[in-house]
């Protein structure tokens, strides 16, 4: 198992993949499926102090705002990659569970799989990744797991040794230390239908080494605990859905030729959803694109 090491607010998962959590724009929760949001700007990352051996790090996030998961990485060495949000798999709506499952399957490939920005809810679209107090249920943890964490995992797995090129190395970066903080009792929940395909496995299961994962948690944090922990201020929330069309600004659509969707546990395709009447306020000017390597 390699170290997971953080720079400039993205986790780097040995020299071939690089995860960073992007704020975005909430989108309604209707019975309309809308285009893939675009990104603000990453989430700030740091480290987040533990006494156990697995690394942990912690986002600012504030009650119902939204976010979406990047996974970077050439197309010519993948990586299989698990995500759960606390006890509970993204992909396949059930409880984590160690390795990788291929019926159903359990996880995402990087260089097929861009972006991840909800919970797979089956025919081609996701409910979106909504943060949500606990207390309510309506937090994806209360509704499908009896721990409650406040965390997503990232789970990465290689490819067994000679299935794919090494032949480009990686610089080894610093890492960034910061002091305690409390936690906060946030989670995420599932918002409005955003079209995404889950992709399946390209290369096949038994590309992958099951023997020596790495793992990372990161955990959901309020703005004032976050920026005890850091020295750093929470960023604002974004615009809603409807200004954000108002202005005219663009929405993205990922070209896929011929993708097999993963069909999800039947929680998610009936998982209540946080509040549709929550009115986001802060507004930002930031960068709005998305470009896969």
């Amino acid at each position: 198992m390699y170290p997971v090491r953080l720079v400039e607010d993205a986790l780097h998962f040995g020299d071939f993949v690089r995860v960073s959590f992007h704020r975005t724009l909430r989108v309604p929760e209707t019975d309309r499926d809308y285009p893939l949001p675009p990104t603000f700007g990453r989430f700030p990352l740091i480290e987040f102090p533990n006494e156990n051996s697995k690394p942990e790090f912690a986002i600012p996030i504030r009650r119902r705002e939204a976010l979406w998961i990047a996974f970077e990485g050439p197309d010519w060495r993948p990586s299989a990659v698990k995500i759960g949000i606390g006890t509970v798999n993204a992909i396949d709506g059930r409880l984590w569970e160690a390795g990788l499952r291929s019926n159903p399957q359990n996880y995402i490939v990087t260089g097929t799989q861009y972006w991840l920005d909800g919970v797979n809810a089956g025919d081609n679209f996701v409910r979106q990744f909504v943060a949500a107090p606990f207390g309510e249920g309506l937090t994806i943890e209360e509704q499908a797991a009896h721990i409650l964490e406040g965390t997503v995992r990232i789970e990465v797995f290689d490819p067994k040794p000679g299935r794919f090129s090494v032949a480009h190395d990686r610089p080894e970066p610093s890492e960034p230390v910061y002091g305690p903080a409390e936690e906060s009792p946030l989670g995420l929940g599932a918002g409005g239908r955003i079209r995404q395909t889950i992709h399946t496995d390209p290369h096949g299961y038994d590309t992958w080494d099951l023997t020596s994962p790495a793992l990372a948690v990161v955990r959901l944090l309020d703005a004032a605990s976050f920026q005890s922990l850091s020295g750093r201020v929470a960023p604002p929330t974004p615009i809603d859905a409807a200004t954000y069309s108002r202005l005219g600004l663009p929405w993205f659509k990922l070209y896929e030729e011929e993708a097999t969707d993963i069909q999800p546990a039947e929680l998610f395709r009936h998982i209540r959803t946080v509040s549709p009447f929550e009115a986001e306020t802060d507004v930002d000017a930031l960068r709005v694109r998305r470009i896969p390597n």
